[in-house]
């Protein structure tokens, strides 16, 4: 999986519509640096997606700024 990109859709169960501001979790974010996937694409409604460097969470990581996220 090294340099690879993970592409996210969240569908919320109660009303069908793509899940706004779509995040990973802190756990799920070091799954996915650990796995050294490069970018993660999260769409964010029907024709939208934002891409997120995996780079940034490492240099600026919640953990080291007591933040917990789950």
């Amino acid at each position: 999986m090294i340099d690879s990109t993970l592409y996210l859709a969240g569908i919320r169960k109660d009303t069908g519509e793509y899940e706004e501001n779509a995040d990973s979790c802190q756990l799920c974010k070091k799954m996915i640096i650990n796995a050294g996937i490069k970018q993660v694409i999260v769409r964010t409604g029907k024709n939208e997606y934002k891409t997120i460097s995996v780079e940034e969470w490492i240099k600026n990581d919640e953990l080291l700024e007591g933040k917990i996220t789950y």
